[in-house]
């Protein structure tokens, strides 16, 4: 993985631009600094007409234990004290502007809301709809 990875970094004739929290790709998305699980993981924030969505990647992986109990890490995450102030950050953040999440380790369909009940969250999953 990390040779893939660092072959496509140094790929001739590319040019990278690094992005720092708050920079906003193209009007309406943004990425969010989220480090934690690793140095440097980025989220994504979507704005549309004043919804948003936020693509959370590895910093919330679990949709029941990460929201249950935003405090615990794992040995997947590289800075675990991070992890857990970022954890809470996002959903937080998610809760006061009611944002739609969506999370790739998510179970089907991998979007929906954060509710908060007590110290803790709970991940409400969207319905899906086939029509």
């Amino acid at each position: 993985m990390v040779v893939g990875a660092r072959n496509s970094l140094q790929v001739e004739g590319a040019e990278w631009t690094l992005l720092a929290d708050g920079d906003e790709v193209v009007p309406g998305v943004r990425v969010i600094d989220t480090s934690g699980h690793t140095p440097g993981h980025m989220s994504v924030v979507v704005d549309s007409g004043g919804a948003q969505m936020m693509a959370v990647g590895d910093a919330l992986n679990h949709a029941y234990l990460n929201f249950a109990h935003p405090d615990w890490y794992n040995g997947f995450d590289m800075d675990g004290d991070r992890s857990v102030a970022t954890r809470h950050h996002l959903l937080d953040m998610a809760v006061a502007d009611r944002m739609t999440v969506l999370g790739y380790h998510f179970p089907f369909p991998g979007v929906g809301h954060v509710m908060r009940e007590g110290g803790a969250y709970r991940f409400v999953p969207a319905l899906w709809r086939w029509d």
